[in-house]
């Protein structure tokens, strides 16, 4: 079912994303945001790709924590794609990523960063109301030779003449009224000179083709490792396309995927790069069946979880069921991974939160969910890093079916 606007979010800004959607509905504009209308039994990233096809508006509420999500990114890129407005909340005063400033380098926002934050809605709403309205009149006068302007021109022309937009509302009618009386006068004056009357039959009006913009895959990062399932984080979000095999699926053009690198010497950069870059590497490499990447992070023997040590091969094991159980698999860490150095060059410590999906969709079976996670890493004799300790904390875990895929 199509709304007015689709809500994207970080899922750390729930709360704002939920009094925000609530005061719109309550004013008349319908919205789509999740986790609360993912209909049940349907794949995540499927839900969302076709939320956002059929919604007229997206708003991304843009905080420190959707500034680093690689979902918020990907809804993003898949609204540009299908040509939605974007219109952006700005409830925390921080430069943009260079992801995000890609596809939203226009410098205009609206802002909501004093509290409370329910003041900065009414005019919010009116800016949605205007799109709402100007993509109305796009559907039935049929695509314009040249793109619509911005959500953000259109928030900055509302704020520059709220105090004139009545008078400004009234001039094409004039114009209009103008032009008929013009045209009447003319056609009356045709029809005394020829003195009679000439019966002209109206043309039927050309069927409208509206195009419909080509789909993107939205890739919904997500997710991790289970606790006694596997030894590594689980990633997240699959493909539309590998989550779903329904009719009303659509198909829509991959997404590039993270580069899965191997863990590296340091190489004359800073601890903080180098081990940033190791943990980046770590989540990428599980979503890979690249057996040998995954278990090139880890030390040869490893205290896991809460299981005690494991060596190589059982790593390896615990990594090839868990791969088997889960063909699909997305992670994508929350924000800024925490590092400690204990002993310079060789012991550092990472801790860090991320969400994960994973998938079988032979067997119709899905789990969703966000973990913390902690880890001690030690640089080899060779001088490359590898994880001697792995702790986590569930710290959301839903589970659901969906239909099943025929072999």
């Amino acid at each position: 079912m199509s709304r007015d606007v689709f809500i994207s979010h970080s899922a750390q800004d729930k709360k704002a994303a939920e009094t925000i959607c609530g005061v719109l509905e309550q004013s008349g504009i319908q919205c789509w945001v999740a986790p609360r209308d993912v209909r049940p039994g349907r794949s995540f990233p499927g839900e969302i790709t076709r939320a956002i096809q059929q919604s007229k508006v997206m708003l991304m509420i843009f905080s420190r924590h959707s500034n680093s999500s690689e979902q918020v990114l990907r809804e993003v890129q898949l609204a540009v794609d299908c040509r939605v407005p974007i219109i952006r909340l700005r409830i925390e005063d921080i430069p943009l990523s260079d992801d995000l400033r890609y596809y939203l380098s226009a410098p205009h926002w609206l802002d909501a960063l004093s509290h409370p934050l329910s003041k900065h809605i009414p005019p919010l709403a009116a800016a949605i109301r205007e799109l709402l309205g100007a993509s109305s009149s796009e559907s039935e006068t049929g695509p314009a030779a040249s793109p619509p302007p911005s959500a953000e021109v259109m928030l900055k022309q509302r704020a520059s003449s709220a105090g004139q937009k009545s008078s400004v509302s009234w001039r094409p009618f004039v114009v209009g009224a103008v032009i008929l009386a013009v045209a009447l006068g003319i056609t009356l004056w045709v029809l005394r000179s020829q003195r009679k009357i000439e019966v002209v039959a109206p043309v039927a009006p050309t069927p409208q083709q509206t195009a419909l913009p080509s789909p993107s895959a939205t890739v919904l990062p997500v997710v991790s490792a289970q606790p006694t399932m596997t030894p590594t984080p689980v990633p997240a979000t699959p493909s539309p396309s590998a989550t779903e095999a329904t009719p009303e699926a659509k198909p829509s053009p991959s997404i590039k995927q993270p580069d899965k690198k191997a863990p590296a010497p340091r190489n004359n950069r800073a601890w903080q790069v180098w081990i940033d870059e190791f943990v980046h590497n770590f989540i990428a490499s599980n979503e890979s069946n690249d057996i040998d990447l995954a278990v090139s992070f880890y030390a040869p023997n490893v205290d896991l979880f809460d299981e005690g040590k494991k060596n190589a091969d059982a790593i390896r094991r615990d990594i090839e069921s868990y791969n088997a159980r889960w063909p699909s698999r997305r992670a994508t860490i929350r924000g800024d991974v925490r590092l400690g150095e204990k002993a310079a060059n060789r012991n550092y410590t990472a801790s860090f939160e991320h969400d994960y999906y994973v998938e079988n969709a032979s067997r119709g079976e899905w789990i969703n969910g966000a973990v913390a996670v902690d880890l001690e890493i030690t640089v080899d004799r060779e001088g490359v890093p590898r994880i001697v300790l792995m702790k986590q904390k569930t710290l959301r875990k839903d589970k659901g079916t969906m239909q099943r895929r025929s072999g």
